[in-house]
């Protein structure tokens, strides 16, 4: 979802529409109650019991106070492209781009090298199609 937010976000910012990504943290709705529950699965079961267990004891907010922030971000001149609602986002984002940024680090060598020698066989084409100079014969 993110990727594709991203990109519509690039493609309409020229005619001046704005794009944001809103991303709730957890909040006490009876969302799900009324789903039908699979048995767990054997392979599953000690995970499942655990992540259940977490949900339980998880903070959930309070609905009604979304409003004001959906509302704030509606009338934000420069909206952002994403906004986490609530106290859990921020610190989990914090968390989850330390281990991508480590991750990338740890493989920048192999990264780089995967690029070969740089080349430059596809700067005609490109600039003749920015400039709409392109021969399509």
């Amino acid at each position: 979802m993110e990727a594709l937010h991203e990109s519509l976000a690039l493609e309409v910012r020229p005619f001046g529409i704005k794009v944001t990504l809103v991303e709730p943290g957890a909040y006490a709705t009876d969302f799900g109650k009324s789903a039908e529950i699979a048995d767990a699965l054997e392979p599953y079961a000690e995970f499942r019991k655990q992540f259940l267990t977490r949900l339980a004891g998880m903070e959930r907010g309070d609905p009604e106070a979304t409003s004001e922030a959906v509302l704030k971000l509606v009338d934000a001149d420069e909206p952002p492209l994403r906004l986490g609602l609530g106290n859990s986002i921020l610190p989990r984002a914090r968390a989850a781009y330390a281990e991508r940024l480590a991750e990338w680090e740890a493989w920048e060598e192999v990264s780089n090298a995967a690029m070969g020698e740089p080349k430059k066989s596809a700067t005609e084409w490109i600039e003749q199609l920015a400039h709409g100079t392109l021969d399509q014969a």
